[in-house]
Protein backbone atom coordinates (compact mmCIF):
# COMPACT_ATOMS: atom_id res chain seq x y z
CA UNK A 1 0.00 0.00 0.00
CA UNK A 2 2.48 2.32 0.84
CA UNK A 3 4.71 1.75 -2.32
CA UNK A 4 1.33 2.14 -4.26
CA UNK A 5 1.11 5.62 -2.40
CA UNK A 6 4.61 6.78 -3.28
CA UNK A 7 4.19 6.29 -6.96
CA UNK A 8 0.97 7.77 -7.32
CA UNK A 9 2.70 11.10 -5.75
CA UNK A 10 5.77 10.57 -7.58
CA UNK A 11 3.10 10.27 -10.93
CA UNK A 12 1.46 13.12 -9.96
CA UNK A 13 4.59 15.28 -9.38
CA UNK A 14 6.08 14.18 -13.45
CA UNK A 15 2.81 15.45 -14.88
CA UNK A 16 2.26 18.80 -13.13
CA UNK A 17 6.14 19.34 -14.40
CA UNK A 18 5.30 18.08 -17.63
CA UNK A 19 3.14 21.23 -17.92
CA UNK A 20 5.88 23.63 -17.24
CA UNK A 21 8.18 21.53 -19.33
CA UNK A 22 10.86 24.15 -21.53
CA UNK A 23 11.27 23.63 -25.04
CA UNK A 24 12.96 20.49 -26.19
CA UNK A 25 16.41 21.80 -27.20
CA UNK A 26 16.93 23.82 -23.95
CA UNK A 27 15.37 20.19 -21.78
CA UNK A 28 18.45 18.20 -23.60
CA UNK A 29 20.91 21.61 -22.46
CA UNK A 30 19.95 21.58 -18.70
CA UNK A 31 19.76 17.92 -19.19
CA UNK A 32 23.87 18.02 -20.42
CA UNK A 33 24.67 20.35 -17.55
CA UNK A 34 27.08 22.59 -19.69
CA UNK A 35 28.36 23.39 -16.58
CA UNK A 36 30.29 21.03 -15.97
CA UNK A 37 32.12 20.70 -19.27
CA UNK A 38 35.12 22.16 -17.78
CA UNK A 39 35.80 19.10 -15.80
CA UNK A 40 36.22 17.62 -19.55
CA UNK A 41 38.38 20.30 -20.65
CA UNK A 42 40.81 20.42 -18.09
CA UNK A 43 42.58 17.46 -18.62
CA UNK A 44 42.67 17.63 -21.78
CA UNK A 45 44.20 21.27 -21.79
CA UNK A 46 47.12 19.58 -19.20
CA UNK A 47 47.86 16.71 -21.55
CA UNK A 48 48.04 19.45 -24.54
CA UNK A 49 50.12 22.07 -22.77
CA UNK A 50 52.70 18.61 -21.56
CA UNK A 51 52.75 17.36 -25.20
CA UNK A 52 53.45 20.71 -26.43
CA UNK A 53 55.69 21.16 -23.97
CA UNK A 54 57.99 18.00 -24.73
CA UNK A 55 57.42 18.54 -28.50
CA UNK A 56 57.90 21.70 -28.88
CA UNK A 57 54.45 21.73 -31.10
CA UNK A 58 50.82 22.88 -30.62
CA UNK A 59 48.83 20.39 -32.20
CA UNK A 60 45.41 22.38 -32.11
CA UNK A 61 42.81 19.64 -34.09
CA UNK A 62 44.07 16.81 -32.54
CA UNK A 63 43.49 18.72 -28.96
CA UNK A 64 40.19 19.52 -29.78
CA UNK A 65 39.05 16.27 -30.92
CA UNK A 66 40.16 15.15 -27.44
CA UNK A 67 38.24 17.92 -26.21
CA UNK A 68 35.24 17.03 -27.90
CA UNK A 69 35.24 13.51 -27.12
CA UNK A 70 35.77 14.00 -23.59
CA UNK A 71 32.50 16.81 -24.01
CA UNK A 72 30.45 13.96 -25.18
CA UNK A 73 32.01 11.57 -22.63
CA UNK A 74 30.87 14.24 -20.00
CA UNK A 75 27.50 14.85 -21.27
CA UNK A 76 26.59 11.06 -21.68
CA UNK A 77 27.66 10.66 -18.02
CA UNK A 78 25.79 13.73 -17.11
CA UNK A 79 22.32 11.97 -18.89
CA UNK A 80 23.47 8.31 -17.14
CA UNK A 81 23.37 10.13 -13.62
CA UNK A 82 20.39 12.24 -13.98
CA UNK A 83 18.14 9.09 -15.05
CA UNK A 84 19.94 6.85 -12.26
CA UNK A 85 19.30 9.09 -9.55
CA UNK A 86 16.03 9.66 -10.36
CA UNK A 87 15.01 5.62 -10.58
CA UNK A 88 16.93 5.49 -7.34
CA UNK A 89 14.53 7.78 -6.19
CA UNK A 90 17.62 10.16 -5.16
CA UNK A 91 15.94 13.19 -7.19
CA UNK A 92 12.67 14.00 -5.65
CA UNK A 93 10.30 17.06 -5.55
CA UNK A 94 12.87 17.89 -2.07
CA UNK A 95 15.72 18.22 -3.77
CA UNK A 96 17.82 21.84 -4.36
CA UNK A 97 19.80 22.86 -7.11
CA UNK A 98 19.22 22.70 -10.83
CA UNK A 99 16.29 20.58 -12.50
CA UNK A 100 16.66 17.47 -13.15
CA UNK A 101 15.37 16.40 -16.90
CA UNK A 102 14.50 13.01 -16.01
CA UNK A 103 12.81 13.70 -12.34
CA UNK A 104 10.99 16.74 -13.52
CA UNK A 105 9.29 14.30 -16.11
CA UNK A 106 10.97 15.93 -19.07
CA UNK A 107 12.43 13.39 -20.13
CA UNK A 108 11.19 9.81 -19.83
CA UNK A 109 13.14 7.17 -17.99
Amino acid sequence: PTHSTEKKKKMASIDAAKKDRPPSWKVWVIAARPHTLTLSFTPVLVGATLAATETKRVEVVPSLLFWVFAAMVQIGTNLHNDYSDFVKGADTEERVGQARATQKGWLSA
